[in-house]
């Protein structure tokens, strides 16, 4: 049936005016909701941005208390529980027991026992060093830093404050991560890594020296770990193994930043040990390295002035002490060229 063209007309305005209608519900709509969550997006920006402000000023605020008050009884907390109890020497060969005496006398300075010797314990086999090492460090809080692992900035500084915090357990690993965190913190601000690195580098090694000092107050091992007070027989002990990896890793592309920090180590070492008495300290290398070898040549300049004592073991082990700067600064210097501690 035909139908009137007015009418279809009409029909054709009613189903657009219903689609325009519709389609401005619609717009209402949407925008009566983008309204709405306008406000929610705004506070939730205000609450993130106070959130973060708030974050890193607690941060700032509680760094200072933590290098001052928390750091250092925590690090002396370390090296007490790193100590272990008088091994059993009865069970030790004839030979060991005559390496570990020696060892045992060079590290205790000789007849007076009151200044701190730097040693360098070369030759044989790792396993071998680690195993008079760990006889004759029995009885003193101990810190043990293997450097195998620091072929840049980050891995030296990160690897240095988890093997320090290393004997709390737990506690040791909430250490290392606050650090990291901090760090973190400090990279958002700076720009520089390396920088942030270098500085916290160099705040650890500071903790370390305030935490060696604190032990120098006494203390005395007993059943089930290092307690503080009393009488303290022997020095703390710090023995740094791998120190030629992060000084040759200098040398390579990327490892800008390497160098100074590796120099700061080696003169803390030198500090601690013949500067302050705080430490022996015993740093360890391959046998016929150029490391070796500098070594004896610098106990060959300080023999004549009493500096430097020199004690051959058994398995082609050699240990060197120095009792006086002189002869120590030569052999650290080597210790700091590319490829040292190799043979």
């Amino acid at each position: 049936r035909p139908i009137h063209s007015t009418r279809m007309l009409s029909m054709l305005w009613r189903v657009r005016q219903h689609g325009f209608a519709a389609r401005c519900r619609a717009m209402s709509t949407s925008a009566q909701q983008a309204a709405t969550r306008r406000p929610f997006l705004l506070g939730l920006g205000a609450a993130t941005a106070t959130t973060a402000a708030a974050t890193i000023t607690f941060s700032v605020t509680l760094w200072p208390l933590a290098d001052l008050l928390g750091a250092p009884p925590l690090i002396s907390m370390s090296l007490g529980a790193a100590a272990s109890a008088e091994p059993a020497l009865e069970a030790l060969g004839r030979g060991d027991l005559k390496d570990v005496a020696r060892l045992q006398a060079l590290l205790d300075g000789g007849e007076d026992g009151k200044g701190g010797r730097i040693v360098s314990l070369t030759g044989s086999s790792q396993s071998r060093r680690s195993f008079l090492l760990s006889h004759a460090a029995a009885g003193r809080p101990v810190f043990y830093l293997t450097l195998r692992e620091a072929t840049s900035t980050h891995a030296l500084l990160s690897t240095t404050v988890q093997q320090l915090y290393a004997p709390l357990g737990r506690l040791g690993d909430f250490c290392a991560c606050v650090g990291l965190y901090w760090i973190m913190l400090q990279d958002l601000v700076a720009h520089d890594p390396a920088h942030v690195r270098a500085v916290n580098f160099s705040i650890v090694l500071s903790q370390l020296k305030r935490g060696l000092a604190a032990l120098s107050g006494g203390g005395k091992w007993e059943q089930g770990g290092w307690v503080l007070g009393g009488a303290a027989p022997l020095r703390p002990l710090l023995v740094v193994e791998q120190l030629h990896v992060p000084t040759d890793a200098s040398a390579c592309p990327g490892g800008d930043g390497l160098g100074p920090m590796c120099a700061s180590l080696r003169q803390f070492l030198l500090s601690c040990a013949l500067d302050l008495a705080l430490a022996d300290v015993v740093v360890t290398s391959a046998g016929g390295s150029p490391a070796a070898a500098a070594a004896e040549a610098a106990w060959k300049s300080g023999y004549g002035a009493g500096a430097a004592e020199r004690s051959r073991l058994y398995y082609g082990a050699t240990a060197v002490a120095f009792s006086q700067p002189e002869p120590a600064e030569a052999w650290v210097a080597a210790l700091g060229r590319s490829g040292a501690g190799t043979a």
